[in-house]
């Protein structure tokens, strides 16, 4: 054994020199003070971990360590030892810069030449599991008695270096170097142009510099700052939320520069992660906390903390910066959404589409997946849900609330906006029956037009299922705003747009008038003319229909009529106009329509109507109510809306002159004359 007296080294500065060397690689390593692990290096999970810490261990494991590590230090001498189970492990007394005693231990290696028969009465003695017992035993590295003594006298030839003396001057030079690489790396920190692109950075910098396996940060969330968890390096990236009372556990320390937690505190606060060391430093900007650099599962020099500080200040003031350009640019892109959406409600001229797409983009806004908009009925004593998103339609057009009943009645009835982030935990709402909603939070606001209270928006459940805030509640009182000033314009121009319909439209029939007619034919004119297509005219006439108004009576007229028109609009296309041109007279424009697929056109609507039953038509001579048609093609039969009507008209009363209920095609021999039949 070697027999150098005890030297004086810093055990953390040990483990990290140690660490360098391969001839240390297959060991577990541990500094231990008074039975107190100080530091570590390797796996502690592992067979024979550190001080015998695994599944195996057995008081006479716990024995055998006592008794050698006690030799060792009463004797300042190594010394070279089997556990219980048969492992190799070697202890080397020194003292740290403080002249405490200290003990390295070095383990979790098996010799090359196994005794099975002490093997099998140790697992039979133990009632181990033999097959997993040797299979990890198998997976330990396999050495000789003489291999650990060359570790033991290889660390002895290193410790000198490691003295107070030359410690120091090492320690210095490592800061030096430290600082230097850290103040190198400001300026890239300064141009990096996101936070992952920061938090990238830092994590790179702590694992190189600082062997850090394992790094988070801790940011306070919402109004009531409860920490959530992100992940960098190490840990799972999904936000991991602390809960109330552990958040304020760490909240209470955000003024202390440093903080280092262990054992049960830190299994307490983090339940759900196994680590055995977290280093905390508070990241702080302008005396506000933004959250914690988490440093897990590493032992750090306190000179190494200062540096690792002075990197955390500067990542700090860089993550404000972005955030608040990343605020800046989420403000200027919401105020051109907002100038778009108000943009796009102006031009809304039905006011049930107006009020519609109120709800769909401040739903947009915010990002909610639903709303609803409540208006005041006529008695101005209920609301009623005018338009919705996300919601059942059945549901929403049976709720009513009175004024001051629920969420949304009491912002009717204050005038107030609500927005709750937390509905289990907002002491307003305790004693009401709680909407279900799929997140906790929404908010509802008051839409006023003319300083009057008309209605109340109502948003939930965000798409990313976070809490709605106070700026989503600003940014939809802007909205709001503006949107309420519109609603008197929507109403007006609904009306304006229902008189000019009226005037488009004929009052009996509902089909188009003559008005509309001869506007569509002079634009049908312009566009075959432009784009050298053909376009057909018809005109039809009721056969008889005097004498079927004479013996049926005027109201048995109108709705023969109506029906005519229903049954016309049926048979034609979308793109076809459908006009009464007068009295019995109908008129139908076919566009891109050549002569003889208007006439089969035709032909398909004398036999529809000829078909079809109408009241006490079994009077009329043929005991049917018919039609009799009239074609005319562009350009073929003429070039202006004047010669179509009357070359149509012209065919028409050929129709009625070969005896009725058949489709004519226009002929220029066809005479001017106009006969008028009953």
């Amino acid at each position: 054994m070697s027999n150098e007296a005890c030297i004086i080294a810093d055990p953390v500065e040990m483990l990290d020199t140690l660490r360098e060397f391969s001839f240390i690689r297959d060991y577990n390593l541990a500094v231990f003070s008074a039975s107190e692990l100080i530091a570590k290096r390797g796996d502690r999970t592992r067979m024979c971990g550190l001080f015998g810490e695994s599944w195996l261990c057995v008081d006479s494991c716990h024995k055998t360590y006592i008794d050698e590590t006690t030799r060792a230090a009463e004797n300042c001498r190594s010394r070279i030892f089997r556990c219980a189970t048969g492992l190799l492990n070697f202890v080397i007394p020194f003292k740290d810069l403080q002249q405490k005693d200290c003990l390295l231990l070095g383990g979790g290696v098996r010799e090359k030449f196994v005794d099975l028969e002490h093997l099998e009465n140790f697992i039979r003695e133990h009632r181990l599991n033999g097959i997993y017992f040797l299979e990890e035993w198998e997976r330990l590295p396999c050495v000789t008695r003489l291999d650990v003594q060359k570790v033991v006298d290889n660390i002895y030839n290193i410790m000198p270096l490691l003295g107070r003396d030359n410690y120091y001057v090492r320690a210095y030079e490592r800061t030096i170097d430290l600082i230097n690489t850290v103040s190198d790396l400001g300026p890239e920190i300064d141009r990096a142009s996101s936070v992952d692109l920061v938090l990238e950075l830092l994590s790179e910098t702590l694992t190189i510099l600082f062997n850090v396996p394992r790094i988070a940060i801790l940011y306070p969330q919402g109004k009531k700052r409860q920490l959530v968890l992100k992940g960098i390096l190490g840990l799972d990236n999904g936000a991991i939320r602390l809960g109330p009372q552990r958040s304020s556990e760490l909240l209470r320390h955000q003024h202390h520069r440093i903080l280092v937690l262990r054992g049960e505190k830190l299994k307490k606060l983090f339940p759900y992660l196994e680590t055995d060391h977290l280093t905390c430093l508070p990241l702080v900007v302008d005396g506000r906390l933004i959250g914690f650099l988490s440093l897990f599962d590493t032992e750090l020099a306190t000179r190494d903390l200062m540096i690792i500080e002075l990197l955390a200040g500067r990542v700090a003031d860089k993550l404000v910066r972005l955030r608040r350009r990343q605020n800046r640019e989420e403000e200027s892109n919401r105020s051109k959404k907002l100038v778009g959406m108000i943009s796009r409600l102006a031009q809304l001229e039905n006011s049930q589409h107006f009020y519609q797409g109120v709800v769909e983009m401040a739903a947009e806004l915010c990002d909610a997946g639903k709303g609803s908009l409540m208006l005041f009925d006529d008695s101005q004593k209920k609301l009623v849900i005018t338009a919705s998103l996300g919601l059942n339609k059945q549901l929403a057009r049976n709720l009513k609330l009175q004024r001051g009943q629920g969420i949304a009645g009491q912002v009717a009835a204050t005038g107030s906006p609500i927005l709750v982030h937390d509905i289990n935990q907002d002491k307003r709402f305790i004693q009401e029956k709680r909407p279900r909603f799929e997140t906790h939070s929404f908010i509802s606001l008051p839409f006023c037009c003319e300083g009057k209270i008309v209605g109340v928006l109502n948003l939930s459940d965000k798409q990313d299922r976070s809490a709605f805030t106070v700026a989503d509640m600003k940014v939809l009182e802007q909205f709001l705003e503006h949107a309420g000033g519109l609603v008197k314009r929507a109403d007006t121009l609904e009306r304006a747009s229902l008189l000019e319909k009226l005037s488009w439209n004929d009052a009996l029939t509902g089909l188009h008038n003559r008005r509309f007619l001869d506007q569509r034919l002079e634009e049908e004119l312009n566009r075959s003319s432009r784009q050298k297509q053909e376009f057909s005219v018809l005109m039809l006439d009721l056969d008889h229909f005097k004498l079927y108004n004479d013996r049926c009576g005027h109201i048995a007229g109108d709705k023969a009529l109506k029906k005519l028109g229903q049954m016309l609009r049926r048979s034609a296309r979308e793109m076809d106009t459908v006009a009464r041109y007068g009295g019995e007279e109908f008129c139908i424009l076919l566009p891109e329509t050549g002569s003889e697929p208007a006439r089969l056109a035709a032909e398909r609507i004398r036999h529809s109507i000829e078909r079809e039953s109408f009241y006490q038509e079994d009077y009329l001579p043929g005991g049917r109510l018919t039609v009799s048609i009239g074609l005319a093609s562009y350009p073929h039969d003429g070039d202006s809306a004047e010669a179509l009507l009357d070359a149509a008209d012209r065919a028409l009363y050929k129709a009625k002159e070969k005896g009725r209920n058949q489709v004519q095609v226009f002929d220029a021999a066809i005479g001017r004359e106009k006969i008028v039949f009953i």
